[in-house]
């Protein structure tokens, strides 16, 4: 299927504009919020054909498009989040280097997303392209916002102006702190492809960085997008460490290992818990998290993974 005629098609199953993401608040200072998200979807825009175990016949953009809406429209108050690896794994992302990609992102409505080892694999210069092609792109919905505190962009000025190292979504009596991390490029992306980018230290760019989102912008909820893998043994930085070195994280949306929850971890901490949560890879699943919060302070928490399914 042609490019045209595939966003064309998908177009009627696409969230249209971006839907008001609050309905009145329960009381001042008081609220909910959902968060819907995906990982490592690897350029599978089709839904997984037979032959593929547990995973056949689920995914697909058009599906994911549609569930999306239908919680849109029942539950208003959202927010749709990405942890990276958007690239590289179908010949979508042999033959469009990953612009379809963001283009649809950009049509479901999706508000932020990260940069995982695999969106380099053509080089910084192509991954600046396909953001490009996104904001291009011809919609009502606004592009969808990069976010990564650990990855220095001196050197590479024209990705890291369309990289910031977090941002807040408000919502009537509701705040929300968006930031995220990315793991080290050793052994995972040739030097070359990401030229002018340098990995640092999770936990030290962290630290600070939700520091302020809770001291100076004074957030109600602090969303993590995380590319370090949910359980790396001890060899590498990775999400079930990160609530005991950075204090104050309520969720961490992680990606790169692939893992398949049913349900988000929960991690005890001096003052509540952070969820960390993962749904596997190839857009088969879509995340959900649900966040109750009161004059400021976090009531309830849950989450499930739903299978991303046909008619």
């Amino acid at each position: 299927m042609k490019r045209r005629d595939f966003i064309a098609a998908l177009g009627t199953a696409a969230v249209a504009s971006h839907l008001p993401l609050w309905g009145a608040p329960e009381a001042p200072s008081s609220g909910r919020i959902t968060l819907l998200h995906t990982n490592d979807t690897h350029s599978h825009i089709e839904p997984f054909g037979p032959g593929n175990g547990p995973i056949s016949g689920l995914g697909g953009v058009a599906r994911r498009a549609t569930l999306v809406r239908q919680l849109r429209q029942q539950l208003g108050s959202l927010l749709l989040l990405d942890a990276g690896d958007t690239f590289q794994g179908t010949p979508y992302f042999n033959r469009y280097k990953g612009r379809l990609d963001y283009q649809l992102m950009r049509m479901l409505g999706y508000d932020a997303g990260t940069l995982g080892n695999h969106d380099f694999d053509n080089g910084v210069g192509p991954l600046v392209e396909a953001m490009e092609a996104m904001e291009e792109l011809k919609h009502s919905n606004p592009p969808l916002a990069f976010v990564n505190c650990n990855f220095d962009f001196r050197g590479a000025p024209a990705l890291g102006g369309r990289v910031r190292p977090y941002l807040i979504r408000n919502f009537p009596g509701l705040r929300v702190g968006i930031t995220g991390v990315g793991v080290d490029f050793t052994g995972l992306v040739a030097p070359k492809n990401h030229e002018g980018v340098i990995w640092k230290d999770p936990y030290a760019s962290l630290g600070p960085v939700v520091a302020r989102l809770r001291e100076v912008d004074k957030v109600d909820l602090v969303v993590v997008l995380s590319h370090l893998g949910y359980d790396m043994k001890g060899f590498a930085p990775d999400d079930l460490q990160l609530p005991g070195r950075v204090p104050g994280i309520d969720a961490i949306i992680g990606g790169h290992s692939h893992t398949f929850l049913n349900a988000p971890t929960r991690v005890p901490q001096a003052k509540g818990e952070t969820l960390i949560f993962q749904v596997g890879y190839g857009g088969v699943n879509l995340g959900r998290l649900d966040f109750a919060i009161a004059r400021g302070t976090l009531k309830s928490a849950s989450g499930a993974s739903l299978p991303v399914l046909g008619a």
